[in-house]
Formats: structure tokens, sequence, C-alpha cells
């Protein structure tokens, strides 16, 4: 196996893939940062650092996702451990973050406590991000299966959290009347039929967290009308969508006595997420 220095790694046209992606496995195999990368760039890689180098390579070119090869992904402010068990979280995400914070920071001022669910949490990238920010708040995580909510343990413990428990159940289906002020979730909301769905995310993402019935739209009712249950008077849900069901969801959520609902868009101006409020009566 031969070894080469940074110069010679950065610089190799054979490697055919992108710059940026073969940067951050560097400084993963390295364990240094992109400054070393630059600076110390006739470093020679020991045996031990190339193999693992190579492995990565190997499965760029197979073009399996960078979070996937690395076991993290950024989201927010934080670093999150994900498997192929989870979708990888998206920077379009953070908005619900930062929407469940505006919200529950109001919530607070009035009753001094605020309890939220991330609902079918993944990785639990949203619960976990607004947990770490408001320790003082209670967040609850769920998702369907065992594996899922591991992945949601493991990255509790990274964070050093407190302030949430994390649960295997499917939906709202175990939760109780008037548990939540907020739900916040991103569900799967892809048209089996759709064709505009990356090669690598059907080929590598987990199915179950991306398509949907009923054209994308199967568990986003059942989350509108469980949640009617699960969210307090005035409580809050929020749902990422695709760009083309903000109509039909609104449609729904007016049937189904919901107020103030709202579109919100991503960093793209693209409708994106569907924001709106509980009332019972």
């Amino acid at each position: 196996m031969e070894r080469l220095t940074i110069q010679q790694i950065l610089d190799n046209s054979n490697f055919i893939v992108k710059k940026n992606d073969l940067e951050y496995c560097l400084m993963n195999c390295l364990g240094k940062d992109r400054v070393f990368l630059h600076t110390q760039q006739k470093y020679l890689l020991t045996a031990k650092e190339q193999y693992k180098l190579n492995g990565y390579i190997d499965k760029l070119k197979k073009s399996v996702p960078l979070a996937y090869i690395l076991g993290s992904q950024p989201f927010y402010k934080y670093q999150f451990i994900v498997t192929p068990q989870v979708l990888i979280p998206r920077p379009e995400t953070e908005i619900l973050v930062e929407e469940a914070i505006n919200i529950g920071e109001k919530i607070y001022q009035e009753k001094q406590s605020v309890k939220i669910l991330d609902l079918g949490a993944g990785s639990g990238c949203i619960g976990l991000s607004i947990a770490a920010e408001k320790p003082e708040w209670f967040i609850c995580l769920s998702d369907f299966k065992k594996e899922i909510t591991n992945v949601i343990y493991e990255n509790k413990i990274k964070l050093n959290l407190k302030n949430c428990v994390i649960t295997v159940v499917d939906w709202l289906s175990a939760f109780s009347q008037d548990s939540f002020d907020i739900i916040v979730t991103n569900p799967p909301y892809i048209d089996k039929s759709s064709t505009k769905i990356q090669e690598a995310v059907k080929i590598f993402e987990p199915n179950v967290a991306l398509y949907a019935d009923e054209s994308g739209l199967s568990f986003i009712k059942r989350i509108i009308i469980s949640s009617k249950k699960s969210l307090k008077n005035n409580g809050y849900l929020f749902i990422e969508n695709s760009y083309d069901q903000s109509q039909e969801i609104k449609n729904l959520l007016v049937k189904n006595d919901f107020k103030d609902i709202e579109v919100l868009l991503d960093y793209n101006g693209i409708c994106r997420f569907t924001k709106c409020r509980h009332t019972d009566g």
C-alpha cells in the first residue's frame, strides 16, 4: 500500500471524489482540522491512516453519503451521530428548531415550564438541539424502532443532556391527553411515485424515513388528527413537509380546528414547514 502526503492526496485527480468530502475524510483520519491540512501538506500519512482513508475513498466513489462514512453530521450548533438507520439531518430543518424555541420562550414566560415532543425524531437532532439550548425545558423524543432510539440515546449522552426522555412508540398512540405545549415533527412525506429524489438518497437513506402513502400525506394526516389529543389547549404543531403539500395540509388543519396556520419557507424560499395552533374550542 502506497503512503501519500496530504498534498499528494489533495492533488490526486484519480480519486474522482469531491475535494471538500476528501478533506473531511482526511481530517477524520488524522484527527486534525482544515488548517493542519493546508499548512502541513508534506505530512506523510502513517500506514494505518492511509488504510483508513483508502476505505473512505472507496465508499465515496460508491456515492455513500459522507455523514454515513464519518458517522456524524453537523446540525444547528452541534455534531450528531448518524447511522444508516436514521435520516441525515438537513440544514433547512434547523428552522424547526428556531421556530419551536421562539414559541417555547413565549410559553415559558407565561407558565414557567415547556413540554415539547420531537415526534419521529430519527437522530434526535431537532429535539436534542432544543434541549441543549433550553436546559430548563422538558423534551420528549420518540420513534418507532429501538434501533433508531438507540441513536437518539447516543446523541443525548454525547451532548450530556439531562432534560429529555426517549421513548419507542408508533407516532402519538401512547401519549396521554394534553401532554405537550409543542409538537415538532419531520415525518416521511415523499410520494412513493416521486422521481425527484437523488439516487444516493434512495439507495442509502432509510426508506421508512422518506416515503409515505396518499401522495406523501398518510403520516401527516395521522399526526394532525392524533395531535389534537396530545397537545395542550393553545399548543403548537410544527410539521416539515414537501413544497407542494402546503395547501392540502392547511385544508386538513382547518378541518381539524387548528388556528393561526402559517406556511414557513426554508433557506431557499421554498414552502417547507407548516406552523399552527390547537384550541379546544
